[in-house]
C-alpha cells in the first residue's frame, strides 16, 4: 500500500506543477488516470480486506469513474465538451482517489 500511496502522491503532485504549462499538464493528467484506474483495479482484489468505510469510497469511486468515461467518449464524438468537464472535473476525482490511497494508507500503518 506504501508504493501506491508514494507513487499516486508523486503523479498527482507532478500534474498540479505540470499544469503551469498546460499542455504537459494535461499529458501527464492522462497519465495520472491510467495509473489510478490500475490501483483501482489492484484494490479490488483484495477489496474485502478493508473498512467498511474504504469499501464504500472505491464503490463510489468506481461509479463516478465509470461515468465520467461514458461521459467523456459521448461529449468527444459530440465535440461540444467544455473545459471544465476535460480538465477540472478529471482532477477532482483524482483529488478524490488520492484522499482514498491516503485513509488506506493510515488504516494499514
Amino acid at each position: 500500500m506504501k508504493f501506491m500511496y508514494y507513487i499516486n502522491n508523486i503523479i498527482y503532485v507532478l500534474t498540479l506543477v505540470l499544469y503551469t504549462t498546460i499542455i504537459f499538464g494535461m499529458y501527464m493528467q492522462v497519465l495520472l488516470g491510467i495509473v489510478q484506474v490500475l490501483f483501482f483495479l489492484i484494490l479490488l482484489f483484495n477489496y474485502g480486506k478493508f473498512s467498511k468505510t474504504i469499501q464504500l469510497h472505491l464503490k463510489v469511486y468506481g461509479i463516478i469513474t465509470t461515468a465520467f468515461l461514458i461521459l467523456f467518449w459521448s461529449l468527444v464524438s459530440n465535440t461540444s465538451g467544455s473545459i471544465i468537464f476535460f480538465f477540472v472535473v478529471p482532477m477532482l476525482i483524482g483529488t478524490y482517489f488520492t484522499y482514498i490511497i491516503y485513509k488506506l494508507n493510515q488504516q494499514v500503518l
